[in-house]
């Protein structure tokens, strides 16, 4: 079940809207405020305010519209993640034409970069109220809880930043070169592939008509016992919430250089690990 809350900054204050569906969780807000116009001003710079007011009643009816394709980003995760949940939140600028100019994962616990991309491209496809007066930034927040498969156990995060290793260490650094603040990443490991042994070699027979060693025919070896032998863990899937608009483009880069990180197993099912970076 999808939960649902939205909220709309206004001269940098963020409220809370209601009206959503029975399935949603909403809160009433406050009516956002109109931004006072910059006043003339001699002997310095003026400062004109960016922000301005939004319809946060249109604003919510715009979710509310959206809700049924932000299902179908989730279902497409779970094709891939039988198991995936968790919550989310997102921040939009809202141009004054009505166009999302930026967004970003401000939290998320949902686990999968794929699914969250296909949220963010589908809010910058949309068309949104047109702010007055300015720029507007909203707010988003939304979940899914757990369905019938079985949960994944909960890791704790020293098992993926301690295997990270220097080499793992150096490459987000690169990656988050130019940032600032820390990036929250959520992802699901899975036990590694196992390995069997080869199968052994048997000896070949005598030949008829001459018996083996002590005057029996030669046996063939019974076959060793199959031990598997786990390679520890992998990421399934991973995702990513970022610290500000500058870190946005980063967070694909950290994802790659976390696919390849060799993980302890976490036994014979799936794990789920928040960590910070």
């Amino acid at each position: 079940m999808m939960r649902f809350f939205i909220g709309i900054l206004v001269l940098g204050s963020m409220g809370c809207g209601g009206g959503a569906p029975p399935a949603a969780k909403t809160e009433e807000a406050p009516e956002p405020t109109r931004v006072a116009r910059p006043q003339p001003t001699t002997g310095g710079p003026s400062v004109a305010q960016e922000l301005g007011s939004i319809d946060e009643r249109a604003v919510q009816q715009t979710f509310d519209r959206l809700q049924t394709k932000l299902e179908v980003c989730h279902k497409q995760g779970r094709d891939r993640v039988e198991y995936l949940s968790g919550d989310a939140k997102v921040f939009l600028r809202v141009a004054s034409d009505g166009h999302v100019k930026y967004s970003y994962f401000e939290d998320s616990t949902v686990g999968d970069r794929d699914t969250e991309k296909c949220i963010l491209d589908l809010f910058a496809a949309t068309d949104w109220p047109k702010p007055q007066g300015g720029e507007a930034e909203v707010r988003n927040g939304f979940g899914w809880s757990a369905g019938s498969e079985r949960a994944p156990a909960t890791w704790p995060a020293e098992k993926v930043t301690n295997a990270l290793g220097p080499d793992g260490r150096h490459a987000i650094e690169q990656c988050k070169s130019g940032t600032h603040g820390d990036f929250r990443v959520t992802a699901y490991v899975e036990p590694g592939d196992v390995e069997e042994p080869a199968p052994a070699i048997e000896k070949p027979a005598a030949k008829a008509g001459k018996p083996g060693k002590g005057g029996k025919p030669d046996k063939k070896p019974a076959a060793a016992p199959v031990v598997e032998k786990e390679h520890g863990g992998k990421f399934k899937a991973i995702g990513i919430a970022v610290p500000n608009k500058e870190a946005a483009p980063k967070a694909d880069c950290i994802v790659e250089a976390l696919r390849g990180v060799s993980l302890p197993s976490p036994g014979s099912y799936a794990a789920k690990v928040t960590f910070t970076l």
